[in-house]
């Protein structure tokens, strides 16, 4: 049994721990000026949970490295795909980033009628777009949700073939 990662899974898992660290970043820089312009330390948790997730995403990738193969692998692998999924890419890419601000800007420069926006983004939780750095940041987090999910997207197919599947190719293909 080979005990290597094969190189296009181990590019695709370093992206994703790549784009994991990028929205940590934003993320973080996000949260932490959120929370002093509006007063709301509470919003500082956002950076705690992301920050986690990352660390917990590269100690992953660091055990799937040192055992690719058998139980550990697997359940390395699969809780790699689960942690980097549910965290940057949905929670922070796509709900933070796409729902809480590209829609919420969007929609607030459309001129939805204020119950509607009452109803999606409602107070105190959710602060209408009057601070373009907030609004920038926020916004900017889908940037590196999406890169993250495309990389474990690429992760977990380039992980299902065999590591031998490229040199059999070149093999018949000659």
């Amino acid at each position: 049994m080979n005990n290597e990662v094969s190189l296009p899974v181990l590019r695709a898992a370093q992206r994703a721990v790549f784009g994991s660290v990028a929205v940590f970043a934003v993320t973080t820089v996000h949260h932490v000026y959120g929370a002093y312009i509006y007063n709301t330390p509470w919003r500082i948790h956002a950076a705690f949970v992301s920050g986690f997730a990352t660390a917990l995403i590269a100690a992953l990738l660091q055990l799937l490295r040192k055992r690719p193969n058998g139980v550990i692998g697997v359940v390395a692998s699969w809780a790699f795909v689960a942690v980097a999924f549910l965290i940057p890419f949905l929670a922070f890419g796509v709900f933070e980033g796409a729902y809480n601000h590209v829609l919420k800007v969007g929609l607030y420069f459309s001129h939805a009628s204020p119950r509607l926006m009452a109803e999606l983004y409602p107070r105190p939780a959710y602060e209408m777009p009057n601070n373009l750095f907030f609004e920038i940041t926020g916004v900017t987090q889908v940037i590196p949700g999406v890169f993250t999910g495309y990389s474990l997207y690429r992760f977990v197919q380039d992980r299902r073939k065999p590591l031998n599947a490229v040199s059999d190719a070149s093999v018949t293909a000659a």
